[in-house]
């Protein structure tokens, strides 16, 4: 089969093109043809369609400078993209594709490849890496409080503009509602033949906000079979990774570590401003940021960790570092919220803490820091986990499901 991968970004910037490289290189190591459809940007890897890609644009720096003119760049970039609609044709014609499979293409692409994709009888199915066609602020939080907000179920789009939720602004919430009701008018998601969410959670969400679950399923994230290599070393030290931001609990987890001064805690990832100028003065003398690390380095910090901790408090959908902790042999500490806690059964893979709650995290890593051995057990269960449920194997046998399902709806 041929297939057409499209993602905003093509480089490692996160867990959607982390997931769309891992299914691209197992894919081909199949024995199937792929080909990329992406945003331009200084960061992409090479590759033979780059060409073809859209024209970058930075949606922070036109924040800033917010007035009419900009207002319509985005909403035209957003909502239906005609740059992206031909130069995806192009592709199609270059490529001849049998499927096209969608990661994320919210604002930088648009749902235009959709239209183009239909207009060659072409089938879609759409891997979702967040909340963001139920939820115009994608991550079900209202940015100004890091409050969880599930205020616009039911299609009430409306009440993102009543809530500031996006960026604590009434212009920028206002466009994201206006964006959602406009797909939705559109018919966006009637046009796509299958959504993939990668938890149960996000399934759960689907179904509650009325999409029909015969469109709908599920399929956990893959991890490449490198992720399951590599000596431990547990050198018994505590790991965050991820960007450091308010809805990753990166607050609470601070306070935790003072109260347990006798764990170390290293910090590894992207921090923006305002946090970046003051992280040197919030920082316990426990605790240590080593900055944003290659995917190498990564690995050998999960290696000597004792445990992963992501004390998220919005509703994280399958986050991949936890995922790249059970592939270690880490057992994770994490928050009892979202697709975190169908991942992490308390006592079993981890231990699980209410979000937001500083003093039980602080209990959970006293616990951890404690019980060396049960924390071994633990990180050998969540491997083999990890092993029966996003190994590429596992992973290749219910995509081909699911591309065998596109083809029986053909006939």
């Amino acid at each position: 089969m041929r297939i057409i991968l499209v993602n905003t970004r093509h480089y490692f910037g996160g867990g959607d093109s982390t997931d769309c490289f891992n299914l691209a290189e197992l894919l081909r190591a199949k024995g199937h043809s792929v080909a990329f459809f992406a945003m331009s940007s200084r960061a992409n890897l090479p590759d033979s369609n780059e060409d073809l890609f859209v024209s970058h644009i930075d949606f922070r720096a036109i924040s800033h400078r917010m007035h009419p003119a900009n207002c319509y760049r985005v909403l035209s970039r957003v909502i239906y993209f005609k740059e992206a609609r031909d130069k995806f044709e192009k592709l199609i014609d270059r490529f001849r594709p049998d499927i096209v499979h969608l990661h994320n293409i919210h604002g930088h692409i648009s749902p235009s490849v959709i239209f183009a994709a239909k207009k060659r009888g072409l089938p879609v199915v759409w891997r979702l890496h967040d909340y963001k066609l139920i939820c115009p602020n994608s991550h079900y939080l209202v940015d100004a409080t890091e409050e969880i907000c599930e205020a616009c179920g039911q299609g009430r789009y409306f009440q993102a503009i009543f809530k500031r939720c996006k960026k604590n602004s009434f212009l920028a919430s206002a466009m994201a509602a206006g964006e959602a009701y406009l797909h939705q008018l559109m018919g966006i998601c009637s046009k796509v033949d299958f959504f993939l969410p990668p938890s149960i959670f996000l399934k759960r969400m689907l179904l509650r906000q009325g999409f029909p679950a015969k469109k709908i399923i599920q399929l956990p994230y893959l991890l490449s079979e490198e992720m399951f290599h590599g000596k431990d070393s547990d050198q018994g030290y505590f790991l965050f990774l991820g960007k450091l931001d308010p809805k990753k609990g990166i607050f609470p987890l601070l306070h935790a570590a003072r109260l347990v001064p006798d764990s170390r805690l290293i910090l590894a990832g992207p921090v923006n401003e305002p946090l970046a100028s003051q992280l040197p003065g919030l920082l316990p003398g426990n605790t240590t940021y080593v900055g944003l690390k290659n995917r190498q380095e990564v690995r050998e910090l999960l290696l000597g960790a004792r445990a992963l901790i992501l004390p998220s408090v919005w509703y994280e959908n399958q986050p991949f570092a936890i995922l790249e902790a059970f592939a270690a042999g880490k057992p994770v500490i994490t928050s009892d919220l979202g697709g975190m806690a169908e991942l992490v059964e308390d006592g079993d893979r981890g231990l699980l803490t209410p979000p937001g709650d500083a003093v039980a995290l602080s209990g959970a890593m006293q616990w951890m820091a404690n019980n060396p051995n049960r924390a071994k057990i633990m990180g050998a269960r969540a491997r083999d986990y990890a092993k029966a449920t996003h190994s590429p194997d596992r992973h290749y046998e219910k995509l081909m499901e699911v591309y065998g399902h596109l083809f029986s709806l053909e006939n």
